[in-house]
């Protein structure tokens, strides 16, 4: 019985020591993919650009709940391959536009740090390590505080859709 003791406490000193590294690796790739994203489309005139003709746009404005003085933009774009969803704000330095949401279902239109649709699934957990969650086909990767998620869908060992989404406070 102490052996089993001594074993489970060795096991969970070794997962205090590598769990939180595995964390922080999520948290990095989440944050430069958040990072990536939003280089790629800094305004919602560059996503207009990118997409063109064929996307619908619903707009809403709403006061910020931190801070009523401040208005947030919320912008949703409906593309038949593609769908995003944004919040703009403006700031001292001038406006910013943060992507919520992002739902890809088409090559081409945008890739998750290389990994695009038609991407392997060795090729999504050589970018992004082992999920942290996988239900059915998909594979799931969230930043510590869970405000931040990826998910790839995986079909026949190829990508056919991947989503990011997050939550700001």
């Amino acid at each position: 019985m102490f052996k089993k003791i001594v074993l489970v406490a060795f096991l969970l000193s070794l997962s205090a020591i590598w769990l939180p590294e595995i964390v922080c690796a999520a948290d990095e790739t989440i944050y430069e993919l958040s990072e990536q994203l939003s280089s790629k489309f800094p305004t919602v005139e560059a996503i207009k650009v990118k997409f063109g003709d064929g996307a619908e746009w619903e707009e809403e404005t709403m006061p910020s709940p931190h801070d009523p003085g401040l208005t947030l933009y919320i912008k949703h774009m409906k593309h038949p391959e593609m769908e995003i969803r944004t919040m703009g704000y403006a700031s001292e330095d001038g406006d910013r536009l943060i992507i919520l949401f992002l739902n890809a279902k088409k090559a081409g239109f945008v890739d998750f740090l290389g990994v695009d649709i038609g991407s392997s699934k060795e090729d999504v957990v050589k970018k992004f390590g082992s999920p942290q969650e996988t239900e059915g086909n998909e594979l799931r990767y969230k930043d510590e505080n869970e405000f931040c998620l990826v998910t790839f869908i995986v079909e026949n060992n190829k990508v056919v859709r991947m989503s990011f989404s997050c939550y700001p406070d």
